[in-house]
């Protein structure tokens, strides 16, 4: 076998809606950040380090999957023809980033952050699997979020109550309107406790349907409609903040 292989990564950076891509110097096309996977190295600690030293920017690799195995933040596998260096077996990730600033280094000078390569000189691909990367979300927070809705739906305040951290906050107008001495803000799981248990007992018809779940680094918004006999539907998005596994903050937003 002549033809030289390689293993190879390619990064889709995710925030706020889009995705990076790259103009490379010396191929001329629009590519995501990537290169080839050093000797010793998993496909996933060549896309952390890919990412760093041609961008700058460090990445979160999102949970995707729920087949046992599946690195994170892994959305797909191709293979290519990358001139003299031969064919790359390319495994492709996505990372959620906190900023769009980037450091360039000296495989390009132009970059952009697009939703789409509509305009843009790439491979096919490129824009199909940026589309898998805008559409991949973390598989855990949004099992938190299904979680939280069951829990709500059940009424089950020892489940509901331990999705969060122990020294969790959450603000909400409803509670900013009932005890107005709170400010709208409690924290802890005691003051939680509490206060959806007076909900529970004051508001025998509450229920919550669900509309949308997305979620992206650490944070899920989940949107529902809050349903109460005698009322409107109310529109209403909640935030949660989700670290190691646990809710850290939940903030609500009625429309």
């Amino acid at each position: 076998m002549d033809e030289r292989r390689a293993f190879s990564v390619a990064v889709y950076p995710r925030y706020r809606g889009q995705y990076l891509l790259i103009k490379h110097r010396r191929l001329g096309v629009w590519l995501p950040p990537g290169g080839e996977c050093q000797p010793g190295e998993t496909p996933l600690e060549a896309a952390a380090r890919e990412l760093v030293e041609e961008t700058g920017l460090v990445g979160r690799f999102p949970v995707v999957s729920d087949i046992e195995g599946t690195p994170p933040g892994l959305i797909g596998y191709e293979e290519h023809i990358a001139g003299a260096k031969g064919r790359h077996l390319n495994f492709v990730f996505v990372a959620d980033v906190d900023g769009d600033a980037v450091r360039p280094n000296h495989e390009f000078e132009e970059w952009r952050w697009v939703s789409s390569t509509d305009g843009l000189a790439s491979p096919p691909n490129v824009g199909q699997l940026g589309h898998v990367a805008l559409a991949a979300a973390p598989h855990s927070l949004l099992l938190i979020a299904r979680r939280w809705l069951d829990a709500f739906a059940a009424r089950d305040l020892d489940a509901l109550v331990g999705l969060y951290a122990e020294d969790a906050v959450h603000v909400s107008p409803k509670l900013r309107e009932k005890r107005p001495e709170t400010g709208g803000r409690i924290v802890g799981q005691a003051a939680l406790r509490a206060w959806w248990a007076d909900a529970f007992a004051r508001l025998g018809s509450l229920r919550y349907q669900p509309l949308s779940l997305t979620a992206d680094g650490e944070r899920v918004w989940m949107e529902y409609l809050r349903h109460l006999e005698g009322e409107p539907p109310l529109p209403v998005a909640e935030v949660l903040v989700v670290r190691s596994g646990r809710i850290r903050e939940s903030r609500v937003f009625h429309g």
